[in-house]
């Protein structure tokens, strides 16, 4: 089905330009080319108010545990608003609050030192305002030192999400396509799916072969991590495409595994037709979209 399908792109694409074919411009960028393709979508993340639920957790000070959380709500302290009148922890309850009140992530999740999967930071997922999020994700010709072909980030602003691609011409035009990792705002918290173990590492390595310092270092949330832990035990696995399946009920029309983009770009190096980049185009810009509509669903299981 995949190799019929293969084929029947080559022919309906054959003789059309990357640029027809995507609406899409070409950059220039670190000594190299790359074609960029622009994509909006109007997203509702509906969230929920986890600031109640968040503040009713007292072990969310440093020195609270659950013995200490049940002592201190039978004298009556709540809330971590309430530990502001608390002799001992008053001082900490006041730090936490200004992290909860300007809905400061990485300093939250700092302050409890503990892996971005822990539920207490999954509460605190919920206070980022959507605009300071961006998603990423990359295609590879492989594994190791493949080359990287196409790229993609995106952002929300005013209720769009900005879908921002690039696509390698040629392996060797990779750079261009790193490039665009350097356009990510500093402040911004970086999502992606499985990119602490891929994604992260793979951009850094790659980037250094062409002079690129796409060191990445902003605060990073690993969704499959985190769909590991609120999902795994009742899912047959946890890669992206289950996960959108069973959590967000979504079906993509025209997919193909990650597996299968090698052979679908060198299809089309070979044959000069633009059709097997379609679905890798469509895959990667879906893997993006859909990691934002699962963070209501990321914010919703800890309420």
């Amino acid at each position: 089905m995949l190799e019929k399908l293969k084929w029947d792109l080559v022919t309906e694409y054959d003789g059309a330009s990357l640029e027809e074919t995507f609406d899409a411009s070409r950059v220039t960028a670190a000594g190299s080319e790359a074609l960029e393709i622009s994509h909006e979508r109007r997203v509702k993340l509906r969230r929920s108010d986890v600031r109640p639920h968040i503040l009713s957790d007292l072990k969310l000070l440093r020195g609270v545990g659950s013995i200490t959380e049940r002592m201190l709500k039978s004298e009556g302290y709540h809330t971590i608003e309430d530990l502001l009148e608390h002799e001992i922890y008053r001082e900490e309850a006041a730090r936490i609050l200004d992290l909860i009140d300007s809905g400061d992530f990485p300093g939250i999740r700092g302050y409890l030192n503990c892996s971005s999967s822990d539920y207490r930071v999954l509460g605190a997922l919920g206070l980022v305002d959507e605009e300071r999020f961006t998603f990423l994700d990359i295609e590879t010709l492989g594994l190791g030192g493949a080359p990287v072909i196409l790229t993609g980030m995106a952002w929300i602003e005013d209720g769009v999400m900005n879908v921002r691609q690039r696509l390698a011409p040629a392996p060797e035009m990779e750079g261009a396509v790193l490039e665009i990792y350097h356009h990510i705002p500093p402040d911004s918290i970086i999502v992606t799916f499985n990119g602490a173990s891929f994604d992260i590492p793979y951009i850094r390595r790659r980037s250094a072969v062409h002079g690129l310092e796409n060191s990445l270092e902003n605060c990073h949330v690993d969704l499959y991590h985190i769909s590991r832990r609120l999902w795994g035990h009742t899912l047959p696995d946890c890669k992206l495409s289950t996960v959108e399946r069973h959590i967000l009920g979504a079906e993509r029309d025209l997919d193909i595994p990650g597996s299968h983009v090698p052979d679908y770009y060198r299809t089309y190096i070979s044959t000069g037709s633009p059709g097997p980049l379609v679905p890798l185009v469509e895959h990667n810009r879906e893997d993006i979209i859909n990691m934002a509509l699962l963070i209501p669903h990321v914010t919703s299981a800890i309420c």
